[in-house]
């Protein structure tokens, strides 16, 4: 009997040990719940400061990975994949409900059982800096938590050194939030004079730290990622990814000039990170960077390469073959398409003959089927060519295609980093006189605010006209002054005039302002900003109840 009786105990002892193997693995997973709940409990507390929080945060989220990541993924039973997903379940729920504090306790456990989705990083850093900080009225303490988020995404790239996205999150958060956010004028303050020491400043020439040239470093180094290491960019535009290096280099001279810093007085040798004195060579830096941005040989969607720069000499290589091929036979293109016109119904015929402006949709859509019935292909047009000519005429066809196709592949990918624009700004803003322009309204608006208002004008006067005779200049420069960033920014300079003119004279009225305004194009393109010109009218009424003014004391 005693022998059954081992056989069937030898099962029950198997599970009393399986048991106490289950219970010994509880016991780690129980006591990180608690200290989980204990980082939660200690955040309700009425009298957490802001700086305990952070604390918490530097060793609870910062992505401080110890062995209780291992316990964690221990504790799991082979199941982390099911895991990590219940935890995203959980937070997105949380995400939703706005409870910021369950939710980053969610993503340090998602953190710790696997450090290398690159995903939980950049939703976290996303989320301290732009969900958390809001939810605070100060904007020291908004400024706390964006600093937190890009703290966390530096951390980021030390456990994910070949994530492109997570670097890159690193420049753009550092960048757009720092310097474009509500907030801007407080939050580009306190992070230049910031002295924590865990603040990471970029081995690049500063002559005091930026935001918009730290997040160019950043943007630097994720494209290092690509171009040294072959990390694959994905699903990433090559064509958007590029350009937000340069274009922080145009947004740190343009917030120079917001700061009244006009003049390079240094020298520029090692100038590795884009720094300056002034925004002078601020914008010569961008120019150069922007020129080179375009040289770039750059994949579209479905892999064809291009150079943003290469527009304008594609258009003239398929005008030039388009002279060639019509020198093969003069007026045989034109010919083809008189045929193709006398097939046309008289109603099709009358459609093209209305001018464009003066069509209405029925006819606009008669007009446009009757221009596909005529077109003639360039193929179509060799076919046609005496026989002894249509060899040559064919492959000047295929060179003519070729051209225009690539023109118009570089034309598409120009318009989703606005490259034209960008490339005139940059040739426009590096001149003298718009340095000087841009100074002499800089000082206005100062000279506004301490109730100097004959002088304000006077320097408004002075920045319009140089204005006018450096657009009037070149033929390109006029251009400008139909895109909307462009045009909105002197808008808002105008506006400003205006305000200042009908203080001096209050019997002026905007449309006598209007009438002598030397450059009408702006005011028809960009509708006016109030906003701004409040702001200043603010800033004059406060001086004024100081009782003091500081005439000349601009910068």
């Amino acid at each position: 009997m005693s022998a059954p009786q081992s056989m069937h105990s030898k099962p029950f002892q198997n599970k009393i040990i399986y048991l106490g193997f289950i219970i010994v693995l509880l016991i780690p997973i129980y006591w990180l719940g608690n200290t989980a709940n204990g980082f939660l409990e200690r955040k309700r507390t009425p009298d957490a400061n802001i700086e305990d929080l952070g604390s918490d945060l530097g060793k609870n989220l910062d992505g401080e990975i110890n062995m209780a990541a291992e316990t964690i993924r221990l504790g799991t039973f082979g199941l982390d994949g099911v895991a990590q997903m219940l935890l995203w379940q959980k937070a997105d729920e949380y995400k939703k409900k706005k409870d910021w504090t369950k939710l980053a306790a969610t993503l340090n456990q998602l953190i710790m059982l696997n450090p290398h989705l690159e995903s939980v990083w950049r939703f976290q850093g996303w989320n301290l800096a732009y969900n958390v900080s809001v939810e605070h009225d100060n904007y020291e303490e908004r400024y706390f938590w964006v600093k937190k988020g890009i703290k966390f995404l530096e951390r980021g790239t030390e456990y994910n050194p070949r994530s492109i996205r997570v670097t890159w999150d690193v420049g753009w958060t550092t960048s757009q939030k720092i310097s474009k956010s509500d907030e801007r004028v407080f939050f580009r303050r306190l992070y230049r004079d910031d002295k924590d020491p865990n603040i990471t400043d970029p081995p690049i020439r500063m002559s005091r730290r930026d935001s918009w040239l730290v997040g160019k470093w950043w943007y630097k180094q994720a494209e290092s990622l690509h171009v040294e290491k072959g990390v694959d960019l994905e699903t990433i535009s090559p064509t958007l990814f590029f350009s937000y290096a340069p274009l922080a280099q145009a947004y740190y001279a343009d917030n120079l000039e917001q700061d009244g810093n006009f003049i390079y007085a240094g020298s520029a040798s090692g100038n590795a990170g884009g720094a300056s004195d002034g925004a002078q060579m601020a914008w010569n830096q961008f120019n150069s960077e922007w020129k080179g941005f375009g040289e770039l040989s750059l994949n579209s969607a479905f892999g064809e390469p291009m150079k943003l720069i290469e527009q304008e000499m594609q258009e003239e290589l398929a005008e030039a073959k388009r002279k060639e091929l019509d020198a093969l036979d003069p007026g045989r293109y034109e010919y083809l398409v008189n045929i193709k016109r006398a097939r046309l119904t008289q109603e099709e015929r009358n459609a093209l003959n209305i001018p464009m402006e003066a069509r209405s949709a029925d006819v606009q859509n008669i007009a446009s089927a009757a221009e596909e019935k005529i077109k003639v292909s360039n193929d179509e047009w060799a076919q046609n060519l005496p026989m002894e000519k249509r060899q040559k005429g064919q492959q000047l066809a295929k060179e003519l295609d070729a051209a225009n196709n690539q023109a118009k592949l570089i034309r598409r990918y120009r318009l989703i980093v606005n490259y034209q624009y960008w490339d005139l700004r940059g040739e426009l803003e590096k001149l003298p006189s718009i340095i000087e322009a841009r100074k002499l309204a800089y000082e206005a608006d100062k000279l506004y605010e301490n109730n100097e208002l004959r002088e304000a004008v006077s320097n408004y006067d002075r920045a319009f006209a140089l204005w006018v005779e450096v657009i009037n200049s070149e033929e390109r420069f006029k251009n400008i002054l139909q895109e909307d960033l462009f045009a909105s920014d002197l808008r808002s300079m105008y506006d400003k005039y205006v305000l200042i003119r009908t203080q001096d004279d209050p019997n002026l009225r905007e449309e006598d302002i209007r009438r002598t305004f030397p450059m009408k194009k702006v005011l028809e393109t960009a509708p006016t900003d109030d906003g701004e010109v409040e702001k200043m009218r603010l800033r004059r009424e406060h001086n004024m109840k100081q009782g003091g003014y500081m005439p000349g004391k601009f910068i």
